[in-house]
Order: structure tokens, then C-alpha cells, then sequence
């Protein structure tokens, strides 16, 4: 009994001991393992630990969303970005809001305007439209100062904010409106029907 609590007093005061340990502490919550990853929380902050309890991510975030394809979108300071696998923040918390990932892409607002960010944390798309509508056959309407122009995946404005209305493409067409005339655009942006 008196070389066992020895044991412990020295592993209390010579700090090599597991009671000095904050991972010995254990967390207020742990949610459960995915691909060999769980979230879990310390004094209202979220972090990451492995499959062996070693702290990938140590509790920072005001969440931490699931992985997806080894990469978690995270909170902090009522701001988005981004985590690797490893733990590495790819896309700082800058954003106020951050939508889900589809082709690797995702849309982002800072001050009630959007971009749009790529998962290795570059913008395709500064954070400038007032709107981003989604992408189809490989284009998107976009909002700037109440005008309509349509960018491609790239992010390249295939036609600049100019135009009052503009429908979807049908058949790699699409119908136009300014000043109450209707026009015809191609996917390129070329006036086929101009608006007088």
C-alpha cells in the first residue's frame, strides 16, 4: 500500500504520471467513431481524436461537422472553414456561412455575399454575388448589383452581370431579358437573338 501511493504521488507531483494527463481527464463528450475518427467536446469546444486516442484536432471549434471524403467543415468564432484528415485547417474560418461540398466545391458568404471555395482552399469564386444559383450543365446564374451573368465551374464569367432576367438553359439555350426585350444566349454567352 505505501509503494503504491508512493507511485501515485510521484505521478502526481513529477507530472510523468497519468494524472497529469488533460487526455487522462477524458472529455465531456464523445461521439462515435467514423473511419476510425471521432469528435469530442471539452468545456464546450470540439475537437478530433484517432482510432487511438490521440488528439488530432485539440477542442477548439464550436463544431465540427462529420468527415466527408477526409475532410470536416468547422466553426469557430461564428466563423466556417475547413479540416483535413490530419487535422490540418485547409480553408481558415473566415466565412459566415459554408455549404456542403458537390464536385469539390462549395458555396460561401462573408457579409451577405457569395463565392464559391474549392476543397484545397483556393476560391474559385471571390466572395462578391449577391447570388449564386447551382450549377447546371456546367453553368450558373450569378447576382451582382441586381444584374444577372452566368459563371462556369471554373469560376470565368461567361457572361458579366448585365441582364434583368435570365432563364435556365434548355438545349444549351437560354432566354434573356433587358430593359422588357427578350433576347437568346448560347452556353458561350453569345447573343443569338440580341435584346434590342
Amino acid at each position: 500500500m505505501k509503494y503504491f501511493l508512493t507511485i501515485f504521488i510521484c505521478g502526481l507531483a513529477c507530472g510523468t504520471g497519468w494524472a497529469q494527463s488533460e487526455k487522462s481527464l477524458g472529455y465531456d463528450k464523445i461521439s462515435k467513431f467514423e473511419d476510425q475518427r471521432a469528435r469530442v467536446q471539452l468545456n464546450g469546444l470540439w475537437g478530433i481524436i484517432d482510432w487511438n486516442g490521440d488528439e488530432i484536432i485539440t477542442p477548439q471549434y464550436q463544431r465540427i461537422m462529420p468527415y466527408k471524403q477526409q475532410r470536416a467543415r468547422v466553426l469557430k468564432d461564428k466563423r466556417w472553414g475547413m479540416v483535413s484528415w490530419e487535422g490540418k485547417e485547409i480553408i481558415p474560418t473566415i466565412y459566415d456561412t459554408m455549404g456542403n461540398f458537390k464536385d469539390q466545391k462549395a458555396k460561401v458568404s462573408r457579409d451577405g455575399k457569395w463565392g464559391l471555395v474549392h476543397w484545397d482552399g483556393h476560391e474559385i469564386v471571390p466572395v462578391k454575388y449577391e447570388v449564386i444559383n447551382e450549377f447546371s450543365q456546367g453553368r450558373a446564374l450569378v447576382k451582382a448589383d441586381g444584374q444577372w451573368g452566368i459563371i462556369d465551374t471554373e469560376g470565368r464569367e461567361i457572361v458579366s452581370p448585365k441582364y434583368d432576367k435570365i432563364k435556365a438553359f434548355e438545349n444549351d439555350r437560354a432566354k434573356v431579358q433587358l430593359n422588357g426585350r427578350w433576347g437568346i444566349i448560347n452556353t458561350e454567352g453569345q447573343e443569338i437573338v440580341r435584346v434590342q
